[in-house]
């Protein structure tokens, strides 16, 4: 449906017309362009659409219908391959639609937009539901917590029919309301569970509240005169103090603060709090569990930001805060520097916040253990510290302030060169080959630590390199690879000459291609050089035991070196280059956050 408007929107909707029922094919051709253009033009007007159509898709999707020629047989072919109709189909539509709940801390709008997309393929198969029934359908989808909501939009409607769209306003408008006072679990960046949050909801309420209800009770006490007046008030709890024999009316403790003018506002447990502890330095960053996202209030730490309004947020005594924007910020700890991605920025907030539940969403686990605290990935650890007071807090968390130049920052030429290491960095920078790079000290990179883990190394065993180019030429082959590239090649070898260490880098679809690669190499590299190729060391591959390849190198005066079967170090100088190009590769996919199967 999007594409059609999107088509629509560019004057190229022609082309995908639908044929009528009573329009036969050959008459649909006539008839459907219009009598002021050509031939020609109708074939551009249907290239510009069937282009629009096939970039806007993904290459997977793409690669499956590749083979359409007009716009019309590329529309009706993903509708084949999306909207068919088959039992099979329906089946799996109806299920997820019957199994569709939406969860406590999901916006409506999250579960609205997964419920439409449900049901638009429902309407794509010839499953239409009643507007009554979808309604019916979306209040029965909406959690515990709505349930009174729910039931009092139903009885709203009286005997009339539920309206889909109005039940969708009406509530939309309850969430905005909630969110706004506060009380909606989604809106909270800071969930107060527990002793202090019930705390800290009765001291900030217990004014207002002591002046209705004692309202309240001296009504009844007036209506009721025949039973209530002789009550005795041993059963009253005095909502000003908390103790029982009086009402709030009555108290002599005097009125209390309603906590929003002093900082250690909630309770005695104040110190529990997030937002209203004491003043701290805003170096150290606090670990909460009950926040849902990371926060900070200091504009200079963010990298990549992205300055918007994204909400608010409520904090422990009821403030609203806005949330200006948000981006990565990257904080020094234990040594190392560690980056937090889609930190938001709060001008407002005390306190900087390392949200638990986000670090595990990420893939991160965070251990107590007593008054410690650990952060790791994996076998790896980030970070590690105590609890300070009553939370637990980094002790050297402080931010770095982001780089304004991005060609100043060595972490992007590390990972600009498939994370070259800092001591390549070095070379390269000695040699002024890196403009404008001030430092070549680079942050500690986690997809390095996780694409570059190895066995022991072998010992070196001291050989010393030809004394001339091409004089020794090491050849080895890598692969399958378990993903195949975009042009369906599975395997690279590499050509690496022994006395430059220069490299080169060939991909294959199968390993019989060796041999076409390898003349394809030794014609270039002879003829750029002037030199011949003495020397070729390998494996015992059975790629290099095919005739035709000894043949053409005996013929070319090429003496052939093999490696004792099973000892891989013989031939370390090709193994180890093909380690390196895997883990550079490797760390790339992984920083890009491509699935563990590439």
């Amino acid at each position: 449906m999007q594409m059609e408007d999107y088509l629509y929107q560019k004057d190229l909707y022609l082309p995908i017309v639908e044929k009528p029922k009573d329009v036969s094919d050959e008459e649909w051709v006539v008839k459907r362009k219009p009598k002021d253009m050509t031939d020609a033009q109708w074939m551009v007007l249907d290239q510009k659409a069937l282009g629009a159509i096939r970039l806007s898709l993904s290459k997977s999707v793409a690669f499956n219908i590749k083979g359409q020629k007009t716009a019309a047989d590329l529309m009706k072919a993903l509708s084949n391959l999306y909207e068919q109709p088959s039992a099979a189909r329906k089946v799996h539509l109806i299920k997820k639609l019957v199994n569709l709940k939406m969860s406590e801390n999901q916006s409506f709008k999250e579960h609205l937009n997964v419920f439409n997309e449900v049901t638009d393929g429902l309407n794509s198969v010839s499953i239409i539901f009643d507007d009554e029934v979808l309604a019916g359908i979306i209040l029965g989808q909406m959690p515990e917590s709505w349930s009174t909501t729910c039931q009092s939009i139903a009885i709203s409607f009286g005997k009339e029919k539920l309206a889909f769209q109005q039940v969708v306003d009406m509530i939309m408008t309850q969430e905005i309301r909630m969110r706004e006072e506060g009380s909606g679990a989604s809106s909270s960046a800071l969930n107060m569970e527990g002793r202090e949050s019930r705390n800290r909801n009765r001291n900030r309420n217990q004014q207002g509240r002591s002046k209705s209800r004692g309202r309240s009770k001296s009504r009844n006490r007036q209506g009721n005169n025949s039973g209530n007046q002789q009550r005795s008030k041993k059963d009253i709890e005095c909502w000003n103090c908390g103790k029982m024999g009086h009402y709030s009316s009555e108290c002599r403790s005097g009125k209390k603060d309603d906590g929003k003018s002093s900082a250690n506002c909630v309770s005695e447990e104040a110190d529990d709090c997030l937002i209203c502890a004491l003043e701290s330095k805003t170096e150290s960053w606090v670990l909460d569990s009950g926040a849902s996202f990371h926060a900070t209030s200091h504009r200079d730490l963010f990298e990549n930001y992205v300055s918007e309004n994204f909400g608010k947020v409520y904090l422990g005594d009821d403030q609203a805060c806005d949330i200006i924007g948000k981006g990565d910020v990257k904080i020094q700890l234990n040594g190392s520097v560690w980056k937090l991605d889609n930190v938001r920025h709060i001008p407002d907030l005390r306190k900087n916040l390392i949200s638990i539940g986000q670090l595990a969403s990420d893939g991160y686990v965070t251990t107590f253990t007593g008054d410690k605290w650990k952060i790791s990935k994996g076998a790896m650890t980030i970070a590690r510290g105590t609890k300070n007071g009553t939370l637990y807090t980094t002790t050297d968390g402080y931010g770095l302030t982001a780089v304004a130049e991005s060609r100043e920052d060595p972490n992007l030429w590390h990972q600009s060169f498939g994370h070259m290491s800092s001591q390549g960095l070095k070379c390269l920078h000695s040699k002024g080959k890196l403009p404008g790079l001030k430092s070549v000290e680079i942050d500690f990179c986690e997809s390095c630590i996780l694409g570059k883990q190895k066995r022991v190394s072998f010992k070196k065993t001291g050989r010393a390199p030809a004394k001339e180019k091409l004089e020794l030429v090491h050849i080895d082959v890598w692969g399958p690879a378990s993903v195949s590239s975009i042009g369906g090649k599975k395997y690279f070898v590499t050509f690496i000459d022994d006395h430059s260490r220069k490299v080169w880098v060939y991909f294959l679809r199968h390993k019989s291609d060796v041999f076409e690669a390898f003349k394809k190499w030794k014609a270039m590299v002879e003829n750029e050089t002037g030199l011949k190729i003495k020397k070729l060391r390998s494996d015992n591959g059975g790629e290099y035991e095919d005739n035709e390849f000894k043949k053409f190198c005996y013929q070319s005066g090429i003496k052939l070196i093999r490696t004792v079967p099973g000892t891989p170090q013989q031939n370390g100088t090709a193994e180890r280059m093909n380690r390196t190009l895997t883990e550079r590769a490797r760390s790339m996919r992984l920083q890009s956050g491509l699935p563990k199967q590439f």
